[in-house]
Formats: structure tokens, sequence, C-alpha cells
């Protein structure tokens, strides 16, 4: 964003540019409230000041809107001028305060993993966030906090533990600091509108949205016995403790949200939960960031991600040259003989655990009817992920991953970019070798040129659009 002016960014405010939701964010001086360049606030001109993220503008005193939510609102994947040290960054952020740790991430340790002194990520930060790491940190444990102050009774202390906190006291001072009252206060204004016993939360998502694709596509490829996938939700089951609870999603189109409903599960365990949710469901893309292609219409396409990557990775596998039927199937044998039932004989459905890599490390999949080579890459990949020689994540380098993983036998280029695509959140990840690709570039359906860095999104397009009539079609 480095290369607008003020009369810029006034301009996009003025216009409620979508295109630029999530990048950066406008305070009103005579209110002190900040919002999104979305919003549909007037303010006048001269009493707009920008900021480069919530974490700033909160810093400087203002408060989020009520009308647009900022606080509320998906983030961006395309932070356009900052670097890539700090998109990362930004991520092992993200990775770190959803785990379950007792652990506090410091500055220091986020910059040695990032290969630079904590000085200069400190720099990195200022320059493209207007914020340190440690108030970046501070202000995703509250916009969280806030979520669950608004939307459920859990006791408050319960809230602040779950949202990282190590104690009540510096969360009631942080949240009072942040947003002018008190929790308990905020409690009060939406008393009324919260549920009694049960956990249901709300996600703000950008429209168009295509749910009715994604839902096709998380159905096809179903994982027997931990989830189940309907036109109308999508229902996980959750191991904690003894026993497990479920966690159903469903979409609420009038305004634009997911809806969460969450069954026996701890409340420690939900900031994590909803971490893998943003994955499987791409609740931060901003379908005005692709291209305008007269050929194509994007219509609110979206990348089903993971919701657990070594899950998805193994499920990628199976399906290398054969049906979606035929994978899913092979999924639930796999399940089936070395997964682990966690659900009770009275219970009406079949619940597991999916095998864990030190388990299927040693397996003898070809009894599952399997190729050789297929069984093969599957040890191999749970070897090399259950030593952590390969990183399945959002915060690994992509092209190091590729690499260790073309390298494993049985594992070609398709397989690569789908592990790209799905479990690491590449945006170009690209698996150009599939039939329906390529038949679709061979025919002039798509321009690959004009889809650059967001080649995912193309291929999700044109599996929609064409999947059907160009599986029936061959290439002259």
């Amino acid at each position: 964003m480095t290369d607008l002016s003020q009369k810029d960014y006034k301009k996009i405010i003025q216009r409620r540019d979508p295109r630029y939701d999530g990048r950066f964010y406008f305070g009103v001086k005579t209110t002190h409230i900040y919002c999104r360049p979305v919003c549909p606030a007037r303010p006048k001109p001269e009493n707009i000041v920008i900021f480069k993220s919530a974490s700033e503008a909160e810093k400087a005193g203002y408060r989020p809107c009520k009308r647009c939510h900022p606080d509320l609102a998906p983030g961006s994947k395309l932070l356009e001028g900052t670097t890539v040290s700090v998109g990362r960054a930004l991520r092992l952020i993200d990775e770190a305060i959803t785990a379950s740790s007792d652990e506090e991430l410091s500055v220091q340790t986020l910059a040695e993993k990032l290969g630079m002194s904590d000085r200069h990520l400190r720099r990195l930060f200022e320059e493209h966030l207007g914020a340190s790491p440690i108030e970046i940190i501070t202000t995703k444990k509250l916009h969280f906090a806030r979520l669950l102050v608004m939307e459920t009774q859990s006791p408050l202390a319960e809230i602040a533990l779950a949202a990282g906190f190590k104690s009540v006291r510096r969360f009631n001072e942080a949240f009072k600091e942040f947003y002018s009252l008190a929790p308990s206060d905020l409690r009060k204004e939406h008393a009324e509108k919260i549920p009694k016993d049960q956990i249901i939360l709300h996600l703000a998502i950008r429209a168009p949205y295509d749910w009715t694709s994604l839902m096709a596509f998380l159905g096809r490829h179903e994982t027997y016995g931990l989830e189940e996938v309907h036109p109308d939700y999508f229902l996980r089951y959750i191991p904690h403790g003894k026993g497990y609870g479920t966690l159903k999603v469903s979409y609420e189109a009038r305004q634009s949200k997911l809806k969460l409903e969450l069954t026996n599960i701890p409340l420690i365990m939900v900031r994590s939960l909803i971490s893998s949710l943003k994955s499987l469901f791409d609740i931060e893309h901003n379908p005005n960031d692709l291209p305008k292609s007269k050929a194509l219409n994007a219509n609110g396409i979206r990348i089903p991600g993971a919701f657990d990557n070594y899950e998805t990775a193994v499920s990628i596998i199976l399906g290398q040259l054969v049906s979606t039927v035929q994978a899913k199937a092979k999924m639930k044998e796999l399940v089936l003989k070395y997964g682990k039932k966690i659900s009770k004989k009275a219970d009406p459905k079949d619940v597991y655990l999916f095998p864990t890599p030190a388990l299927l490390k040693e397996a003898r999949l070809e009894e599952l009817g399997m190729t050789r080579h297929k069984a093969n890459a599957i040890r191999e990949l749970s070897r090399l992920v259950e030593s952590t020689e390969i990183v399945i994540s959002k915060t690994s380098d992509l092209e190091e991953t590729r690499k260790k993983l073309l390298a494993i036998k049985g594992i070609g280029p398709w397989t690569v970019e789908m592990i790209a695509m799905r479990c690491m959140g590449d945006t170009n990840a690209y698996p150009k070798k599939d039939l329906i690709i390529a038949r679709a570039i061979e025919s002039g359906l798509a321009q690959e040129e004009e889809w650059s860095s967001s080649k995912a999104y193309l291929t999700h397009i044109l599996w929609r659009e064409y999947g059907k009539s160009l599986l029936k079609t061959s290439l002259k």
C-alpha cells in the first residue's frame, strides 16, 4: 500500500472499494472510531486518518466501528506492500496463539524463526503494520476474546485463558484499555442475544461466497468417521479427553457469515478450531482480488483448504490417478483398518481418530489394495512428517517443502501442487497436468498469464465450470 497517497486512500474510502477491504483501515478524528474502507460511514475527508492495521488504530486510541466491525472482519490474504518476512511472521503469530500452550511467543523467538534480529523484525512491523509484534499479538487475542464475550455465556475467566491471557487481571486491563469498557459491561449489552448452554459463534466472510460448490468439493473428499458433509452443513467430530464433541458449520447468506455450533467442546480448544476452519473454508479471501476475466466468472469461488494438514495430504495421495469416488472409498478403508474408534456402541455414528504418522509409516497399506508406489509414498510422507523433516504448514517454506515432497517416490507434481494449495495456503499452486485443467487450457477457455499469483483459484473455477463437460471430451 506504500504507493498510495493520502488522496488515493480517501478516494478508496469514498467509493467504498471492496478490493482494499482488510488491507488498511481509517479512523475518524472527531469520534475516535476506526472503520474498514467498505464502511457505510461518510466522514469528512479532513477528519480521516489512515492506519495500516487494526493494531495501529487501537494503539492510537481508536475504537472499532459498530457498523462495519473491523475487529471481527476477515483478514486479508493479500497484504500489498508487506514483505515476505512480515507475511510469514503474521502466519507464525496466528499459529502460535492458536496452539494450546503455556509458552508465550516472544519477539526474539519469532525473529529467530525468520532468520533475522528482533530489532529488524520490529522495524519491519512498524513500517508495514504501524505496530510492534507484541501489539499485533495482543490485538489478535483481544479480538478473539471480544467475539467470545459477545456471543457466549462462558465465564470471563475461561475466556481470558482461552484467548491466551495468563491472568484475568491482565485480560481485564487490556480489554478496558482497548475498548474503553470492561468485558462484563460489553456482555451486558449483548446478554439477550446470547444462547444458553451452547457455544454458537459467527465468522464474517466477504460475499459473494459459493457455498454450494465448496460443500460439493468437501463432500467428494469427506473422511469417513471424522466428518460429515451435507449440502447445508459441515460436521466435524472433535476428540478430547476420553470422548469427543462436534463442530457444525452452516452458511448464513443474508448476513454473509458462517455459523459455528460447538457441542461438548472445551472453550480452550475453540481458538485452534477456528484457525482450522479459516483454512478449510478460505474465510480470509477477498473475491475482489481475483482478475476480472471476460471469459471466466469467479462468482464466489473459494479454495477448499484443510482441517488437518496431514490427513488431507494422505487423502490427496490416495486420489492420485483414480476417481474421487474410489479415493473416498479407499480413505474409508484406511480409517477403518488403522484409525482408532472413539465412539461407543450406543452412539449412532462411528467416530474415529485418524491414524498417526507413527502408525502409517509402518503400515502394510498394500493390504488395502493400493499400489506399491502409493503405499510407499504414504509411508515415506508419514516418516518425514513424524520426524519433522517435512512440516506441512502455512508457515513452512513453500519451495523447500515442494522439493522435499517431490523427492518422495510415488509423489508427482499434481500431488505436490494439491498439497501446496490445500494444506499450505499457496494461492498460486497449479496442478497444470490435471486432465480437466490441461483440456481447458488447450481449448482456450482460460489464459494462464491473466491469473498470475492466483492460479489455485483459476483451477477451482475451471473444475466448477467445465469439469463434467471436459471429462467427456478428448483433446484434438
